[in-house]
């Protein structure tokens, strides 16, 4: 039998997760890596949540809530435990292990220290090095992200050097994806607070308001007018969180974080 809340359940993480997944790519993040990170917060939201009598959620009913063994339940516990989510070391991608390879195996740099010119074929050549990272990509498909991402240049025809240590394909900072994860945690966060039962007496603002028969003509001029009155209405927002805050030097034991956010959609 089908479940039509679970597919709905189902459909909007696909609804959320596309921009997500869009957003990882371009920063050369794999599904390998995020799956590990789910797997974490799946794990720590069952552990911390869903505990009895006010104790921790125990190995055997973490891995019913969240669909894994209790083996790996318990690997994933004892890495948070040691560590916290955002230092944990999730494995290199591909791309990114294949330059730190070019970059210090000695079989791939010259006697200076820098990584050689490689080619394809040939002894300790770029098919040698994709052999020493592992997996089943074609040296030509991962030569053309690499070229994509600005990290490899072909200096010659079938000569190719490495140009950065670092694969970061979209150039963004830590700022800015720190930022992201933020804006998407806080909105999240509000929307799953109003549907909780338990907080219906107490809703946070959480409206929005759309039309589907604008002219795309007048779209820039309506990003433009919610642009200037978005910001005049931050202001307003901001100078009562300043004039209400405690002083910097006097951090007291009750202070919180909270905000509002104002953003334009379309699609």
């Amino acid at each position: 039998m089908t479940n039509p809340v679970r597919d709905s359940l189902l459909a909007a993480c696909r609804l959320f997760m596309t921009p997500v997944a869009r957003f990882l790519i371009r920063n050369g993040i794999t599904y390998k890596e995020f799956s590990e990170t789910a797997k974490a917060a799946f794990v720590a939201v069952a552990s911390e949540d869903y505990g009895i009598r006010g104790r921790r959620t125990n190995i055997s009913r973490t891995a019913v809530l969240t669909g894994l063994t209790r083996k790996e339940v318990k690997r994933i516990r004892d890495e948070l435990k040691s560590s916290s989510s955002n230092s944990r070391e999730i494995e290199l991608n591909r791309p990114a292990k294949v330059l730190s390879v070019w970059n210090e195996d000695k079989r791939f740099i010259d006697t200076k220290g820098f990584p050689r010119t490689l080619t394809i074929e040939g002894l300790d050549g770029f098919r040698e090095l994709l052999r020493e990272v592992g997996g089943d990509v074609p040296p030509g498909a991962m030569l053309k992200e690499l070229i994509r991402a600005g990290c490899v240049e072909e200096v010659a025809e079938g000569h190719f050097r490495c140009r950065k240590r670092q694969f970061n394909p979209s150039g963004i900072s830590e700022f800015q994806a720190t930022r992201y994860g933020e804006c998407l945690r806080d909105l999240a966060d509000t929307v799953q607070w109003n549907l909780d039962e338990a907080s219906k007496d107490d809703k946070r603002f959480e409206f929005r308001v759309w039309n589907d028969r604008i002219p795309k003509r007048r779209v820039s001029r309506f990003h433009e007018f919610v642009r200037e009155s978005g910001s005049e209405l931050l202001e307003v927002f901001d100078r009562w969180l300043m004039d209400n805050q405690n002083p910097r030097n006097a951090k007291g034991d009750d202070d919180t974080r909270c905000g509002v956010g104002v953003y334009f959609f379309r699609s």
